[in-house]
């Protein structure tokens, strides 16, 4: 099991600390991540590089492990940050095939995960509006009245407002993607949105999708794509 990784504080090089050599027996820390007997050879070779240099354990912090790929693929760029107590260091693990070991390098900055665009899920909200015609007779036109509203509520909120509008409730496949529910407020300002072109009767029809389709993972969840950047270090 891996959960910490030795740093060379001459040459601000990293490798992962397997513990006893060939141990596969635990279940990696590392989302995601299998080793194999060439990411061994590599954290030998590590130590035979570094053997009169002064070196330090540092501590994976399991919170901020992130890829733009799911934590099934094998291949693929991920960073992470680890501490010795008295600093952090981002982490960079790069595995570019199969047969090849990864490499992990510290690089200068910090990791920024910004929400970039939000959008409502429409084509699947008018499978569930037919679906739901069974129980709850949903006419076209109050279908369409009922989504251009939705659109319209959704895109009043600022993108650097959307945290506080909405709440995230479920992670995508990976972590560059999220779903988030509208708070309370939002639902009442779209059946005001309606009010203008439906009927009473058709505003309670309304009223009772929004109660059966709001819940988490449902189809009026906002799909959230989220953005990685690296920020320059802060200069003292």
């Amino acid at each position: 099991m891996v959960e910490k990784f030795i740093r060379c504080t001459r040459c601000n090089q990293v490798a992962p600390c397997y513990g006893n050599f060939g141990d596969f027996g635990e279940s990696q820390s590392l989302p995601g991540v299998e080793w194999s007997s060439e990411d061994i050879n590599s954290q030998r070779e590590f130590f035979r590089s570094h053997h009169d240099h002064v070196t330090e354990e540092i501590f994976f912090d399991p919170e901020t492990f992130i890829s733009d790929k799911p934590c099934y693929e094998p291949n693929k760029v991920s960073y992470f940050e680890a501490s010795n107590g008295r600093e952090r260091f981002l982490i960079r693990r790069t595995k570019n095939s199969l047969a090849q070991p990864a490499f992990y390098e510290i690089i200068p900055g910090r990791l920024r995960v910004s929400n970039v665009s939000f959008q409502i899920q429409e084509n699947d909200l008018r499978k569930q509006f037919s679906e739901q015609n069974r129980s709850v007779t949903l006419k076209e036109e109050m279908a369409k009245t009922f989504i251009q509203a939705f659109q319209e509520e959704v895109q009043s909120i600022p993108r650097e407002k959307l945290s506080e509008e909405v709440e995230i409730t479920e992670e995508g496949e990976t972590p560059l993607l999220a779903y988030g529910s509208l708070k309370e407020g939002h639902w009442e300002r779209v059946l005001q949105r309606c009010q203008k072109d439906l009927q009473q009767n058709d505003l309670l029809k309304i009223m009772h999708f929004i109660r059966e389709n709001k819940n988490p993972g449902d189809v009026l969840s906002l799909v959230i794509q989220r953005e990685l950047s690296i920020l320059a270090p802060e200069i003292e």
